[in-house]
């Protein structure tokens, strides 16, 4: 498949000298943010473990955690690192809110009491408070319900019959189920089955089995240096190839058909690719499949070059060196 980005034509000598510059900072800006999602499951431990001090009226320390919070989102440039923010987030709004039922206001709080003396006086009623009485007129039901029915309008419907007499509708119904019947006959002639091949030749080939084990040891890396989800379109996407980002998506599919990586989605609805279960790279992908396989549901993923360059600018992927090297770099 032809490289529609292929750097070997029209890119002039300072391009080139920006990307090479990138791909060597490359590792210490993921050596950064691996630094910062370790610091942002650090503060979210912290703030799990100490939720039932956190959520005392008298407490300050939610207030600076999500301080803490504020200064690591300033370090934040890739989704990865946002979605612990935004789980940290989620956990903070949870105990805001804990700690604001805590708080004793009685602003609103309902006294029945109070209610029973004001029913009474508006039926032209008395509440002896010594006397522990209530003393109602015999018609102060009355005054209360004429009261009330201005806010009650609505009148019930009368009853009358919609399709007319039972005679006529259950005529028409009979009409109407062989008129039903008489069109599935018609629609069942028409009805032309498809031709049967016979001469079937099944050219389906499979993925090169080094391929799919190549990019199975590089989740695993990922995996060990950083145990969380790896987002599915940073690993698939090469920004300098959109063939091999079709490539990718491909060798990652056998990985998921055979039980070897699940994908699913996270908190943000983001799909985040983790491996089912690491295992010694000597034994080959097909092997780990039989033991590992489980029901899967299957979809169909579509990439155009157009989406591939949308996805580029949205994760910020130009001139970063891809998750999963193009074969031979």
């Amino acid at each position: 498949m032809e490289d529609p980005t292929s750097e070997d034509e029209g890119m002039s000598y300072d391009d080139a000298s920006v990307l090479s510059v990138a791909v060597e900072d490359s590792p210490r800006a993921r050596a950064r943010q691996l630094q910062l999602r370790q610091n942002y499951r650090k503060l979210i431990d912290e703030t799990q473990l100490n939720k039932e001090e956190l959520v005392k009226p008298d407490s300050n320390g939610l207030m600076e955690n999500i301080a803490k919070a504020h200064q690591l989102f300033k370090e934040v440039n890739e989704t990865r690192g946002a979605a612990l923010d935004s789980k940290f987030m989620t956990l903070a709004v949870t105990l805001g809110a804990q700690k604001t039922n805590l708080l004793q206001t009685d602003l609103v709080a309902f006294q029945p009491d109070e209610f029973i003396a004001k029913l009474v006086t508006c039926m032209g009623g008395t509440v002896s408070e010594e006397k522990d009485e209530i003393d109602i007129p015999e018609n102060g039901w009355n005054v209360l319900g004429q009261k009330t029915a201005t806010y009650f309008t609505s009148l019930t419907p009368a009853l009358h019959p919609l399709l007319g007499a039972f005679e006529a509708i259950e005529s028409g119904k009979t009409n109407r189920q062989a008129t039903q019947r008489n069109k599935e006959k018609e629609t069942a002639a028409k009805v032309q089955l498809p031709k049967e091949l016979t001469n079937y030749k099944d050219d389906k080939k499979e993925a090169t089995p080094e391929e799919i084990e190549r990019v199975l040891h590089i989740i695993n890396t990922f995996y060990k240096d950083d145990p969380s989800p790896i987002d599915y379109f940073e690993l698939v996407v090469n920004p300098e190839s959109y063939g091999h980002t079709i490539e990718n998506i491909f060798h990652l599919a056998f990985l998921v058909k055979d039980g070897l990586v699940k994908i699913f989605l996270n908190e943000n609805g983001l799909p985040v690719v983790e491996p089912v279960n690491i295992r010694s790279d000597d034994i080959s992908p097909r092997k780990k499949g039989k033991k590992a396989k489980k029901a899967n549901n299957q979809v169909i993923v579509s990439l155009s070059m157009d989406e591939w360059y949308s996805i580029i600018d949205a994760y910020q992927l130009k001139g970063k060196q891809p998750y999963i090297p193009s074969p031979g770099n």
